[in-house]
């Protein structure tokens, strides 16, 4: 388990220009959540949530593609269809599947000299995998993209 945090903490702090040049990194501090996402600014993007401060146990996982249904040079609005798995709990026995979730959200871009700072909204409803109980997360957080890509 060790090691693998010390290869998520390499890759993360020492890209190389190019892989920096296509990821926008993210925190939402109120749910302790780090956001590793492809570049936004695509239609097509998929990012990776993972929960921090927390026992090393628990490490929750969000993988999620997402489409920028309406892109603007302010702000785009998203959807997507996720997963979430505790890739630890193999080591238990247990399910790697914690649930299902939608995000919907906007990358709020609201300096006109920084587009690549966004404020990020979220309202995301979840649900267990047994689909017995669930919720509507809310999240708000800061991100930056590190390439602005052309709209494609």
């Amino acid at each position: 388990m060790k090691q693998i945090v010390y290869i998520i903490m390499l890759l993360i702090l020492s890209p190389t220009p190019k892989l920096l040049a296509q990821i926008s990194i993210g925190y939402i501090p109120f749910q302790s959540v780090l956001i590793i996402a492809t570049d936004t600014e695509k239609l097509v993007w998929a990012d990776l949530k993972m929960e921090t401060n927390t026992f090393a146990s628990n490490l929750n996982l969000e993988i999620s593609p997402k489409i920028n249904f309406k892109r603007r040079d302010w702000v785009n609005y998203y959807a997507g269809v996720g997963i979430g798995v505790n890739p630890v709990y193999a080591f238990s026995e247990l399910s790697l599947i914690n649930g299902y979730f939608v995000d919907f959200g906007a990358r709020i871009k609201p300096l006109a000299k920084f587009r690549n700072f966004q404020i990020i909204f979220e309202i995301s409803p979840y649900v267990n995998q047994e689909f017995k109980s669930g919720n509507i997360r809310t999240r708000l957080g800061i991100a930056w993209n590190y390439f602005r890509s052309k709209k494609s």
